[in-house]
């Protein structure tokens, strides 16, 4: 019960950010080509659009395996929402069409100390 009230919370914060905050409807139409989408490996949407020009990348996955775009460090999680978006505009697809990254191992990086420790005696693995 104390968690879904911080949920709620939460929740309630994050709608009167949106509201705040809008995203702009078209604002992967009007990305500059300069534009870095993806910091971990220096990926720009100029790269993105010219991908899917290029090759016909229609999916996040093909377009993520051609340009490299979330493939850095954070696995996407910083850079998948806008390289779906710029996708999606650059294909005429609706956003749900173009697909979501695949998880890679680690899903969330951890310390390495915590994968080769023992689990304690009679902790559940």
């Amino acid at each position: 019960a104390l968690l879904e009230r911080k949920l709620d919370q939460l929740t309630g914060f994050r709608r009167g950010l949106e509201r705040a905050f809008p995203l702009p409807r078209d604002w992967a139409a009007n990305a500059p080509d300069e534009l870095v989408v993806c910091r971990c490996e220096n990926v720009t949407a100029g790269t993105l659009r010219q991908t899917v020009a290029v090759n016909g990348a229609d999916e996040l996955n093909r377009l993520k395996a051609l340009s490299r775009v979330g493939m850095g460090r954070c696995q996407g999680r910083m850079c998948g929402v806008a390289a779906a978006e710029i996708l999606a505009h650059a294909t005429g697809q609706p956003l749900a069409q173009v697909g979501r990254l695949r998880g890679q191992a680690p899903v969330k990086p951890i310390p390495i100390r915590l994968v080769t420790q023992a689990p304690a005696e009679g902790a559940r693995t």
